[in-house]
């Protein structure tokens, strides 16, 4: 996959594309493809913004920060309770082991 454009390259080709120049001028005189101006201006359009959008790497968390306070609370009151337990009492949509990485690194809890 080809880098990502610089902020200062989509502007001057949006510059360049708004001053008249034809889509394959451009490109050659950027050395970018058409397709790359083609799709740039498609998000200009949209957004407004030269900016990319944000990357959306990685999965997201199947707990929210309400579920991370309610297993910090039921550790504090029930500190025998197993992870075996919790998960079904608090009715958690992840494994035991999921929630054994979630005490152990996210909430830093050691048990």
């Amino acid at each position: 996959m080809p880098a990502a454009l610089s902020i200062d390259l989509r502007e001057r080709i949006m510059y360049a594309y708004n001053s008249g120049v034809p889509v394959k001028e451009v490109a050659a005189q950027f050395y970018v493809g058409a397709d790359a101006v083609y799709k740039l201006i498609q998000h200009v359009n949209r957004t407004g913004s030269v900016r990319p959008k944000p990357l959306n790497n990685g999965r997201k968390p199947k707990l929210n920060e309400e579920q991370h306070e309610k297993i910090r609370q039921t550790i504090q009151a029930r500190p025998d309770i197993t992870l075996a337990q919790m998960v079904k009492e608090l009715e958690l949509p992840v494994s035991v082991s999921a929630l054994s990485k979630i005490i152990n690194y996210k909430l830093k809890i050691q048990r």
